[in-house]
C-alpha cells in the first residue's frame, strides 16, 4: 500500500470512528480502565521503589545485618527449627570485632520488651521506634546528628539516662525548640536529651524521624525481658547486631569474617548450615522487590480481564460496523478496491480506537497517580516506558481482536454486498 492510499484509509477509517462516537466511546471504555489501571499501578509500584532505593542510600548502604532469620519471616510461618536458633549476646560482638579484621565496628540493636510512653509535661510523641544502642551506631548505619551528641562509651557503660530523640519525635516535645539538655520521661522515667538525628523520612512503612534511641544497658536496665518470657522474640527484647565493614570494597569479607566467627562460636560442624543468616541492605530491596513483584502480577491479571474484556468488546462492534457498512463494501469493491484495502482500513479503525483508549487510559492512570500523592503524599511515578508500553500494548489488542472483523469485511463477495438490504 502506498503512501496516498494509506493516509486515504487511515482518513476514512477516522471519519467512520468519528461518526459513531457513542458506539466508538463503548468500545474503548474498557481499554481505558484496563490500561489506567495498571498505569496508576505501576506508577505506585515505581513511586515506592524509586523512594526506597533513596531511603536506602541515604541509611549507608554498607551496614552488614546479623540476624537469627531473614527479614520478611514472620512468626505464625516460622518453623520451630528457627524459633530455637540461639540469640545473639555482646559477647558475639566482641568477638567479631577481635576476629573480623575487615569489620570497622558492630553495634547491638533492640526492641524494648515493654511499650513506651515518651512525654514532657503533657506532650505525648505518640507513634515512635525506642530502642537500644551503643556509641557505634551512626557508624554502622552512616547516621549523622543534626544537634547535639550521641552517647559515649562510658555512658553506655553506666546505663546512663540520656535520649537521643528524631526531628518529629523533638517536635512533639519541644516544638522548635532545640530541646538539648531537656529533661523527658520515658514510661515515667526521667531522660536527658543530649542529641537529634539528621532527619531520614520513612522507609517501609516506618518513620525514622519518629524514634527515641537509649543505651542498650539502659534499655536492660529498666526495660528486662521478664523470666517468663517465651524464648522466641521477632522484635521485642531481642539483640540484634548490626555491622559495618572498614570500606565499601571489603564489605564481602566482612561478611565471610563474620560468618566464621559465628560458625566457630557455635560449634557448627562443616557439614552443617548455618544458624544465623548475614546479609545487607540488598536483601530488603529484593523482599520489597518480592512483595511490589506478587502485587504487580494480581494487578496485571486484572488489567489484563479488563482488556480482554475491552477487546471482545471492540470485536463485536467492528463486527456490527461491517454488516452496517457491507454495501459500502460492496461499492468499493466493485470501483476496484482490492482486498488488502479493506483488511487495512478496517485494521486500522481497530487500533486507533483500542489506541485512543490506550491513550485516554495512560492519562486516566496519571491522573489517578497524581490524585493518590496529592491526597496521602504517597510517592507516585510515571515513567516513560509504562507510557509507551500501553498504547503499544493496547495497539496490540487492536490488531488481534480487529483481524477477525476486517478479515471477514475483506472476504465479502461484492455482487452479495451490493444486494444486502
Amino acid at each position: 500500500m502506498n503512501l496516498f492510499l494509506f493516509r486515504e484509509t487511515l482518513g476514512m477509517a477516522g471519519r467512520a470512528l468519528v461518526a459513531n462516537r457513542l458506539r466508538s466511546f463503548l468500545a474503548l471504555l474498557g481499554i481505558v480502565i484496563g490500561v489506567g489501571t495498571v498505569i496508576g499501578m505501576v506508577s505506585l509500584i515505581n513511586g515506592f521503589q524509586r523512594s526506597f532505593q533513596q531511603s536506602i542510600q541515604s541509611f549507608g548502604n554498607n551496614t552488614i545485618y546479623i540476624r537469627r532469620i531473614r527479614p520478611g519471616i514472620q512468626f505464625g510461618n516460622v518453623p520451630d527449627s528457627l524459633k530455637q536458633r540461639r540469640a545473639f549476646t555482646m559477647d558475639d560482638a566482641r568477638a567479631i570485632l577481635e576476629r573480623s579484621p575487615a569489620v570497622k565496628a558492630i553495634a547491638p540493636f533492640k526492641w524494648p520488651w515493654a511499650d513506651i510512653r515518651v512525654s514532657r509535661r503533657g506532650k505525648v510523641a505518640r507513634g515512635l521506634m525506642c530502642y537500644g544502642t551503643n556509641e557505634d551506631y551512626l557508624t554502622t548505619h552512616g547516621y549523622d546528628l543534626a544537634r547535639g551528641r550521641f552517647f559515649t562509651e562510658e555512658e553506655v557503660g553506666r546505663n546512663a539516662n540520656v535520649v537521643v530523640l528524631g526531628k518529629d519525635t523533638r517536635e512533639a516535645l519541644f516544638g522548635d525548640a532545640s530541646g538539648l539538655g531537656e529533661r523527658i520521661h520515658i514510661n515515667g522515667i526521667p531522660f536527658t536529651m543530649i542529641g537529634e538525628f539528621e532527619p531520614k523520612g520513612r522507609m517501609m512503612g516506618n518513620n525514622f524521624d519518629q524514634v527515641a534511641a537509649m543505651p542498650y544497658t539502659t534499655m536492660d536496665k529498666y526495660f528486662p525481658v521478664p523470666q517468663e518470657a517465651p524464648p522466641w522474640f521477632p522484635k521485642r527484647g531481642e539483640l540484634f547486631l548490626d555491622a559495618i565493614a572498614v570500606s565499601p570494597e571489603q564489605s564481602q569479607l566482612a561478611e565471610q569474617q563474620i560468618i566464621e566467627t559465628l560458625r566457630i562460636r557455635r560449634h557448627l560442624p562443616s557439614n552443617k548450615p548455618n544458624d544465623f543468616v548475614v546479609f545487607t541492605d540488598d536483601a530488603f530491596l529484593s523482599l520489597y522487590n518480592a512483595i511490589t513483584g506478587g502485587i504487580f502480577a494480581l494487578m496485571a491479571l486484572i488489567s489484563s480481564i479488563s482488556l480482554l474484556v475491552g477487546g471482545i468488546g471492540v470485536m463485536n462492534i467492528m463486527l456490527v460496523a461491517v454488516t452496517e457498512r457491507t454495501r459500502e463494501i460492496g461499492v468499493r469493491k466493485a470501483l476496484g478496491a482490492p482486498q488488502k484495502a479493506i483488511l487495512a482500513q478496517f485494521l486500522i479503525e481497530s487500533v486507533l480506537l483500542t489506541a485512543a483508549g490506550g491513550a485516554v487510559g495512560v492519562g486516566l492512570g496519571a491522573s489517578i497517580s497524581w490524585a493518590i500523592h496529592a491526597a496521602s503524599q504517597m510517592p507516585t511515578y510515571v515513567s516513560l516506558w509504562s507510557v509507551v508500553t500501553g498504547i503499544l500494548f493496547s495497539a496490540v489488542v487492536g490488531v488481534f481482536f480487529g483481524f477477525y472483523p476486517a478479515m471477514r469485511a475483506a472476504r465479502l463477495d461484492p455482487v452479495d454486498s451490493l444486494r444486502y438490504e
